[in-house]
């Protein structure tokens, strides 16, 4: 049986500038910091870390800085980041264009904030899947820790926040 659909109240023009310069603020702030950490890492022979593998410490900051610039949403309870008008709302951060979950994620209608960044950890876009559906994933597989976002299955309730122009992607 499929899960009631849940009443899907829009962002605001506030909202969605609040979430994107939350997000940007992070990233200048992870840009500013790969600036000075790298030529000490390479200095001692090491490779600076990526920004997914500080990402959980990233998508804290994100989520922080959103309640901060958007009233309506609050902190999150349980393993949920966030809440706004009482719905569970999950920050991901992902390389690229994608969304990845981790397979033993039970989704439940949440709604997620998703970050996808470049390599050198330029903010590529900032969308929202609204309503998350356990068929908007690829299947669980014995193999793998994760499933991916199926964009098509997933369409109707994907909402772009910022893309850079094409230029910006150069």
């Amino acid at each position: 049986m499929a899960p009631a659909k849940r009443q899907r109240t829009p962002l605001t023009a506030d909202e969605r500038e609040g979430i994107a310069l939350a997000v940007n603020s992070a990233f200048r702030k992870l840009k500013n910091l790969y600036a000075r950490i790298v030529p000490v890492f390479e200095d001692f022979g090491f490779t600076p870390p990526s920004a997914g593998v500080i990402a959980r410490d990233l998508s804290e900051k994100i989520e922080k800085a959103i309640i901060q610039h958007c009233e309506s949403f609050t902190k999150g309870t349980g393993h949920c980041d966030l809440c706004r008008f009482g719905q569970d709302w999950e920050v991901k951060i992902c390389k690229d264009s994608g969304l990845t979950i981790n397979q033993s994620k039970v989704i439940n209608g949440e709604n997620y904030i998703v970050v996808n960044y470049r390599a050198n950890s330029i903010v590529r876009s900032i969308w929202i899947l609204w309503n998350a559906e356990d068929r908007f994933f690829s299947p669980r597989l014995k193999n793998s820790n994760a499933r991916s976002l199926n964009r098509a299955a997933a369409a109707d309730n994907i909402e772009v926040i910022s893309e850079p122009k094409l230029a910006a992607r150069s």
